[in-house]
């Protein structure tokens, strides 16, 4: 079947098809909507290489891709919090195998560590799209505002691998959890934990700093103008993870 076929069975109603193009709500509906989710990431995987000169020779990343390029490796996720800015675990993480961090995130070689392997951001914010990393994923939960971010902020060369739609908003579509389970909109932090938590794919998955800002935030000169945003709920995301949690010291939660 090719991807034109699904989509005209997708999108085409049937014979039992309810007046006025609705659904039914049971299992036809479920299928249809199975289907959609199929044919998107079956698109994903058939886009070739981003041309130049809009984004420098980067290379799309599927959710397959970026599994396997992740497994086996251990991997720091480091928080824009004051517990970071305060500490002094630079060495130590930059011993990782990988080291994430995320939207606004500030260096300080001897708080922080001097490596950034992978940026993580939400597509609204517009800070450290400039600095060079590996692998640049972009979250967003509206995919035209998404897409218009990627054509609109990218740096060319900035970036190696660029996450495409498949890892565009992980606890939504990957994780399929919906606002009925989990209401709050879930932080760029927690939407990258449960993606590797959902992979788990590495031996070692360590957060430094993550103490959902009760030390505050340390973060770019520029975003420290922002307040710290009400729209997620932290203490939710805080139980998820120490439910996870294998180990948890003052600087350092480990979920393997």
């Amino acid at each position: 079947m090719s991807l034109h076929d699904l989509d005209s069975r997708v999108t085409t109603p049937g014979p039992d098809a309810p007046v006025g193009g609705g659904t039914d709500g049971g299992p036809r509906a479920a299928l249809n909507a199975l289907l959609t989710h199929y044919a998107d990431l079956a698109r994903s995987r058939q886009r070739g290489p981003v041309e130049e000169p809009t984004f420098g020779g980067t290379k799309w990343l599927s959710l397959g891709e970026f599994r396997n390029g992740i497994a086996g490796k251990s991997v720091c996720l480091v928080a824009n919090s004051g517990r970071v800015g305060t500490g002094s675990l630079g060495a130590e993480i930059d011993a990782y195998d990988l080291v994430v961090r995320f939207n606004s995130y500030r260096i300080d070689p001897r708080a922080t560590g001097a490596r950034t392997d992978i940026h993580v951001t939400i597509h609204k914010h517009a800070f450290n799209w400039d600095q060079h990393v590996d692998t640049r994923l972009v979250f967003g939960g509206d995919v035209g505002a998404w897409r218009s971010s990627l054509r609109n902020r990218l740096v060319p060369g900035a970036q190696v691998h660029l996450g495409d739609d498949s890892l565009r908003w992980p606890l939504r579509e990957i994780g399929k959890v919906g606002p009925e389970e989990w209401p709050a909109i879930p932080t760029t932090g927690f939407n990258t934990l449960f993606l590797l938590d959902f992979l788990d794919v590495n031996p070692v998955i360590d957060l430094i700093g993550f103490d959902f800002y009760e030390s505050g935030a340390y973060r770019t000169s520029e975003a420290m103008r922002m307040p710290v945003t009400s729209v997620h709920e932290y203490a939710d995301e805080k139980t998820w993870v120490l439910d996870r949690a294998t180990k948890v010291t003052e600087h350092r939660i480990s979920l393997r």
